[in-house]
């Protein structure tokens, strides 16, 4: 028995030492390199280990986390999403589509009911608007992150009603109540619901962000078909400037209570991130708009679209004007504006049709460059052909480059939660150089002998420059796709297209 004893004790390090031995084989055969049947070697193995059984039924459940990116658009294009898109196809319509009808009022004005004052004074009426319209993305863009995109549209519904009624009670020679009521007043309830109809499509909508966002755009053409048509013949009619406007109110009220009521929906709003546990959320709604300045591509494209701002806006403001200072026929001219954007409809939603062939980016560099030789081509423009063909090309140009801003700027934003804020601040710059633009050129244009060129040449410079900073920022957004590539972090819609040059 001692004996058995002593040859157990004796054997017990030689089996300790065969299983450390087999475990330490089994260890080294599960990193080792697969070998192939022709001796090559292949990449580790790649398999991962079996998730435990809380993550692995998680898993095969095949739902997605409602607070992650999938999750928020796991019921992309349903009733609710889309009934959005005819809320903020309507915003856009009173908005943007009211704006590109300034030209009818900026010629009303500068030809009788304000003829004390000159066109570059009545130019910061419409610029003020701008302003305000644009720039004040920069809080209203905030406001929308937090949540209130209802409470946006109800109080933008209500001024813009308001100040259109004001407008129409205004006196003759009066340019400060214009001023007051159109410029400031309008301005801010446009702004209120400008910024949000095109943000919060990117809350209901991923994999056809751009093309929804494209169709919401065309809101703004078609209303600047329609706006400068009706006030056109209600300030040459028997209503006059003053029941026009109000007729227009009314329009405009009425179009916009519709799409409050359907804002009331469930599921209309802004698509709520909570916040978990260990989650930072320092870098989402929070974040300050300057850091976004940091990311070469974002500041870059800024640059280019304030640039394309601050002269863009030249034809849209000047054309009818134009046409009647060099004798083209009233009838036509009165049309020129509602001709625009007749082409602008077009352009606001062929390109987005094309955006994953042909790139938002390349797209947008090329309208905007059209848009720039079409400003300095401003100078010929002297009768009924050349306003019609301006009108037509610049239309379409202007058209694709605007319906692609917003895609582009979803493009540079992280998440969701920054997009109203991104949008905002760019918004915000634009806005501003509009407010400096026209006056700038109304005074480059002169107040009677009207110097044509020098405004062509200043808009024309200004959007071709702006040109140049698009093609850099498209670089940048170039050189991030591929480092998100190679680190594997990109979003199934970042990955690189089969050419790295459709961007």
């Amino acid at each position: 028995m001692p004996s058995e004893m002593t040859q157990s004790t004796a054997a017990r390090p030689s089996i300790e030492k065969d299983v450390e031995k087999h475990a330490e084989d089994a260890r080294t055969k599960e990193l080792s390199p697969d070998v192939t049947p022709g001796g090559g070697r292949d990449s580790l193995n790649e398999k991962s280990p079996v998730p435990p059984d809380d993550e692995a039924g998680s898993e095969s459940a095949g739902q997605a986390d409602p607070d992650s990116e999938e999750g928020r658009f796991a019921n992309e294009g349903g009733f609710a999403a889309w009934s959005t898109v005819v809320a903020a196809w309507i915003m856009q319509f009173c908005t943007s589509g009211y704006v590109n009808a300034f030209g009818v009022y900026q010629d009303f004005y500068t030809r009788g009911y304000l003829h004390s004052s000159s066109a570059s004074t009545i130019s910061w009426i419409g610029s003020m608007n701008n302003l305000l319209v644009f720039g004040g993305g920069l809080i209203f863009g905030r406001i929308f992150d937090a949540g209130y995109f209802r409470l946006m549209l109800h109080g933008g519904t209500v001024l813009f009603i308001f100040c259109l009624f004001m407008i129409s009670i205004t006196e003759e020679d009066h340019w400060y109540q214009l001023f007051l009521a159109q410029g400031i007043g309008l301005g801010i309830a446009q702004g209120l619901l400008y910024l949000p109809s095109l943000a919060i499509v990117g809350h209901h909508f991923k994999k056809k962000r751009t093309l929804v966002m494209g169709i919401v755009a065309t809101g703004a053409s078609v209303g600047g078909i329609i706006h400068p048509i009706m006030l056109n013949q209600l300030f040459q009619g028997s209503l006059g400037f003053h029941n026009g406007v109000r007729v227009s109110a009314a329009m405009n009220g009425f179009l916009l209570i519709i799409a409050n009521i359907i804002s009331l929906q469930p599921g209309t709003g802004t698509q709520k991130h909570e916040k978990k546990e260990g989650e930072d959320n320092s870098n989402s709604q929070g974040k300050k708009f300057w850091l976004f300045f940091k990311e070469p591509a974002y500041a870059t494209a800024v640059a280019g679209n304030f640039l394309f701002f601050l002269g863009g806006y030249f034809p849209l403001f000047y054309l009818q004007l134009s046409g009647i200072t060099h004798g083209v026929d009233q009838t036509l001219v009165f049309y020129s504006i509602a001709i625009m954007n007749a082409a602008n409809f077009i352009g606001r939603v062929l390109p987005n049709q094309f955006a994953h062939r042909l790139g938002v980016h390349n797209q947008m560099i090329v309208a905007a460059a059209i848009c720039g030789a079409l400003a300095i081509a401003f100078i010929g423009m002297k009768n009924a052909a050349g306003v019609v063909l301006i009108a037509i090309i610049y239309g379409f140009a202007s058209g694709a480059y605007v319906s692609l801003l917003a895609p582009m700027l979803a493009g540079l934003s992280p998440n969701v939660q920054e997009m109203g804020n991104r949008m905002g601040t760019c918004f915000a710059l634009g806005g501003l150089a509009t407010f400096i633009g026209p006056p700038i050129m109304g005074a480059l244009l002169g107040s009677s002998n009207y110097k044509w060129y020098k405004p062509s040449l200043f808009s024309g410079i200004c959007v071709l420059v702006g040109v140049l900073f698009m093609i850099v920022a498209r670089h940048f957004k170039i050189r991030d796709l591929e480092r998100k590539r190679l680190e594997g972090t990109q979003d199934i819609d970042e990955k690189l297209p089969a050419s790295r040059q459709i961007v």
